[in-house]
């Protein structure tokens, strides 16, 4: 296969012993090293599991990755929820493989599940072939899970895409009704996760939000870290999600950025600190006030007083990071604020 579509990254075992990716471009993990399921779990389910949501749950999903935050989500509020996830991501071999990761969840319904809405929304079959394929020829499979790659080579050697004009819509009918519909006839083929419903947009965020009509009750905000990749951190981009929220939603984050509170803070949101055993962990955001458990301190509004609290700004969605980034610190200097070095200093 074209090795291009892995270039850019490597797989690593994380701390809890779920696989992660490292990125080149970014010189970053893409999750927590103390673990990638461990982190979705605690940075962005333990925040929302205790709010009221109605039957039936809208998230948002941006910098989709590998999946792990909309498979901790299904995980755990699919057996008491109906949910629909629009999962936003800018690399699709990401996508791709979300399903095949080794990521400790050991759920095949779940992996069956993704797989198939997957393919309802790609339809392109050879590439998975090609997958397999580099999986096997690079020895990787340690990374990635057996009975998923299993079931994939069981599927790809069957009748139904032998030929090499695969008929697509058959393959995917054979897998829908034999592991996903709750119409099946064979009640114990159900699978547990066909009420929910996973939407996925290929492509820049910045021009996927854009293209969404749907209203959200929660928001996973999961790029890289804004001194590194700003571009979905600016208050231009926080504004597009905004608009596709309502008075109850929630914004949750692994960040404690604080240009990113600052421009939470500027659009109208409470703004609060999300904690695991006492730790604070990531950040929380909602236009109703009851959503917030743990609202920023005194200490947490002087700091964003000062040039640290400076937003970065995208006007038309399209800047490189590097622009944002240096004009950001053009604003820097422009605010006459107090810089957070100063403060530090004649505050202690």
């Amino acid at each position: 296969m074209d090795k291009n579509l892995f270039k850019n990254i490597k797989f690593i075992e994380t701390d809890d012993k779920s696989i992660g990716l490292y990125s080149d471009v970014y010189k970053d993990i893409f999750h927590s090293k103390t673990g990638a399921l461990k982190e979705a779990n605690e940075k962005f389910i333990h925040p929302i599991k205790n709010l009221n949501f109605n039957f039936e749950i809208k998230i948002l999903d941006i910098c989709y990755g590998i999946g792990y935050n909309t498979k901790s989500a299904l995980v755990n509020l699919g057996a008491n929820h109906s949910i629909e996830i629009d999962a936003l991501e800018l690399n699709p071999e990401y996508i791709l493989i979300s399903p095949l990761i080794s990521d400790l969840i050991n759920d095949n319904e779940l992996k069956i599940f993704m797989l198939e809405q997957i393919f309802k929304n790609f339809k392109d079959l050879e590439v998975y072939k090609e997958v397999l394929k580099y999986i096997c020829f690079e020895k990787l499979n340690t990374f990635f899970d057996k009975f998923i790659i299993d079931f994939m080579t069981y599927l790809f050697s069957s009748g139904y895409i032998l030929l090499p004009d695969i008929n697509q819509q058959g393959f995917l009918h054979n897998i829908y009704y034999k592991y996903i519909s709750n119409n099946n006839l064979y009640y114990d083929n159900t699978n547990k996760y066909a009420k929910h419903k996973i939407n996925y947009f290929n492509g820049d965020s910045r021009k996927s939000i854009q293209l969404l009509n749907n209203v959200y009750d929660v928001v996973f905000l999961d790029a890289f870290s804004p001194q590194k990749s700003p571009a979905l951190w600016t208050i231009d981009f926080l504004a597009q999600i905004k608009k596709l929220i309502h008075d109850n939603s929630v914004i949750v984050s692994y960040s404690k950025s604080t240009p990113f509170r600052s421009a939470l803070l500027e659009l109208g949101f409470h703004v609060g600190k999300t904690f695991i055993d006492y730790n604070e962990c990531g950040t929380i955001a909602s236009l109703n006030i009851n959503n917030i458990s743990n609202p920023l301190s005194d200490f947490d509004y002087q700091i964003i007083k000062t040039t640290s609290g400076v937003v970065y700004r995208d006007k038309f969605l399209n800047a490189s990071d590097t622009d944002i980034i240096n004009n950001r610190n053009i604003d820097m200097k422009l605010s006459g604020r107090q810089s957070r070095t100063s403060f530090m200093k004649f505050s202690s």
